[in-house]
């Protein structure tokens, strides 16, 4: 019997191109999987590209979300219009829906359609939303400690909609008729470059006249022309690249192409283009899927852990400062990351991909970065230059084989960072100070869950234990998430408790007792980890076993 798959990607063109891992992995899983994708009818050209897919079924979701925002139409004629356009898919009765779309709109559908397998974002019996299964949680709390992060996007998606396997690079296909195009626009010459100078966030746009500085300092060595690309929308901003182009000396041949193409198109033109000069844009990984090599200018709030070149080949330059990546909701009122870039630094970098000149082995101001696939088959990015803070390097390493051997269930085949954590001191006096405030919460937890199991509750004894629990539940969190050894598990405690999709008092209090024993398993066996110390000889709870293997659709824990 032939399974069928229905994945939800509903939000931005790049995160299309990002789950082309998934769609392998799934045939890697379930070979002859019949996957179908939900998208907002903008991207459905994009979703065309990509191989794997049976069917995409496009739909207005901005509208759908504006009208619900305006309140154009009541809750009910909403929730109306959504059950009669699902209906087709329920009836098809997928075995596995992947929401890669964490808003409550997605969530309505994935659960008004229907699966035993739901991954991702769902709703709630109560009109709420639950994320199930451990990486989409993962992906929906990473920005709490975004520096030691170390799975991109892709694989995070690959992981949770399917589960560990081989290495796959990205892919999109190419019309026959839109490569013969991009070559007579080339005419017939792969000495182009292609650069994307704008962004659908200036945030993420790296300044416009550094741009055109490096491009004419390029032009003093390298006689290929350049293809500027884009939405029409960015007119102004490539107007601004070429006067500090010609302004500096710069006398390569220009082709502007912003708002000239279709997506196959720009696949296209990209595939037949050297390398790609970017910020953090959709086309970025549209570069990266058709085998283009990129050098990506990673600024303002983008963290290219997360979203940067995936695979082997390219490059990334990182400011270095405190504040960098920004947060998400962050309005920065400097912009001081963008000049921290040196137009001859990423001149160098041009350089070094089109001529095989050295690559720059010193950076100031920034860090720079080779794209690699790791020991585990996942992306990676390697440091090339600069200096990583040794704490930060430390827990990055300490968390990537952490969370992948725990979400898992496989050993890591990457190195373990050496010794103890930079900061030993601070960790273990928040390590020994979870532990007794953790078994203790354990044991009021089960009391609850004791008393709201009887037939007869007497609920002002459970309302005076919750409100004992709420207090000492915010004590440790406020000491879990102030250590680097424990805050990534303290923001995934937290996230298991909302994850409370359960009716009744007694199996809401058996839920909490079980993130609560889930923490305290973590954080005896971080201990472990760091310290060497066996926990297991002095158990502070009878019977507490590492949590489960973490893969399916319903975080288990012990």
């Amino acid at each position: 019997m032939t399974r069928q798959v229905l994945i939800i990607n509903i939000t931005r063109m790049g995160d299309l191109v990002q789950m082309g891992a998934l769609l392998n992995r799934l045939q890697e899983e379930w070979p002859g999987a019949s996957v179908d994708l939900v998208v907002d009818r903008r991207f459905a050209s994009v979703a065309a590209l990509m191989t794997g897919l049976r069917d995409v079924i496009p739909f207005d979701f901005h509208v759908l979300i504006d009208e619900s925002r305006a309140a154009v139409k009541d809750v009910v004629s909403l929730y109306q219009e959504v059950n009669v356009w699902v209906q087709p898919l329920a009836e098809r009765r997928y075995d596995r829906i992947i929401n890669l779309t964490f808003n409550r709109p997605s969530a309505l559908l994935a659960g008004a359609i229907g699966a035993t397998d739901i991954r991702g974002a769902r709703s709630a019996w109560d009109g709420g939303m639950v994320v199930d299964n451990p990486w989409m949680a993962y992906f929906c709390d990473f920005h709490q400690f975004r520096r030691f992060n170390r799975f991109n996007l892709v694989d995070v998606y690959a992981l949770g909609g399917s589960g560990p396997g081989l290495f796959a690079p990205l892919r999109v296909r190419i019309p026959a008729e839109d490569r013969l195009w991009a070559r007579q626009v080339l005419g017939g010459s792969s000495r182009w470059i292609a650069v994307q100078a704008g962004a659908s966030d200036g945030m993420k746009a790296w300044r416009p006249h550094l741009f055109g500085l490096s491009l004419a300092q390029l032009s003093k060595q390298w006689d290929g022309g350049l293809a500027f690309i884009g939405s029409s929308d960015e007119e102004g901003t490539i107007a601004q690249v070429m006067q500090a182009y010609r302004e500096a000396g710069g006398r390569n041949l220009v082709k502007n192409l912003t708002g000239r193409t279709t997506l196959s198109q720009l696949a296209a033109l990209l595939a037949e283009c050297r390398m790609l000069l970017t910020n953090d844009t959709g086309p970025m990984h549209i570069g990266v899927a058709v085998g283009t090599s990129v050098i990506d200018l990673s600024v303002g709030h983008v963290d290219f852990q997360e979203t940067g070149p995936y695979g082997t080949g390219h490059w990334v330059i990182q400011p270095e400062l405190d504040c960098a990546p920004c947060g998400f909701e962050q309005v920065c009122a400097h912009h001081a990351c963008k000049d921290r870039i040196s137009p001859d630094l990423v001149a160098d970098l041009l350089l070094h991909m089109l001529k095989g000149a050295p690559p720059p082995s010193r950076a100031t101001g920034v860090l720079l970065y080779r794209s690699d696939v790791d020991e585990d088959g996942l992306g990676t990015f390697r440091l090339h230059a600069g200096t990583e803070s040794v704490r930060t390097a430390w827990y990055a390493g300490f968390w990537r084989r952490y969370w992948y051997e725990t979400y898992t269930g496989v050993g890591s085949r990457v190195p373990a960072p050496d010794g103890p954590p930079p900061d030993e001191q601070q960790a273990r006096e928040s390590i020994q100070g979870l532990i007794p405030l953790l078994t203790a919460a354990c044991r009021k937890a089960e009391e609850i869950a004791h008393l709201a199991g009887r037939k007869t509750i007497n609920i002002s004894e459970v309302t005076q234990l919750q409100q004992q629990q709420g207090k000492e539940k915010e004590r440790l969190v406020h000491i879990g998430m102030g250590s680097s050894a424990t805050a990534p598990v303290t923001a995934a405690f937290l996230r298991q408790l909302q994850n409370d999709n359960v009716k009744g008092l007694d199996r809401l209090a058996h839920h909490h007792a079980g993130a609560y024993r889930t923490l305290l398993t973590r954080v005896l066996d971080i201990e472990r980890r760091c310290f060497g110390s066996n926990s297991n000889d002095s158990c502070p709870l009878p019977g507490l076993r590492p949590p489960m293997r973490q893969t399916g659709s319903t975080q288990h824990v012990a």
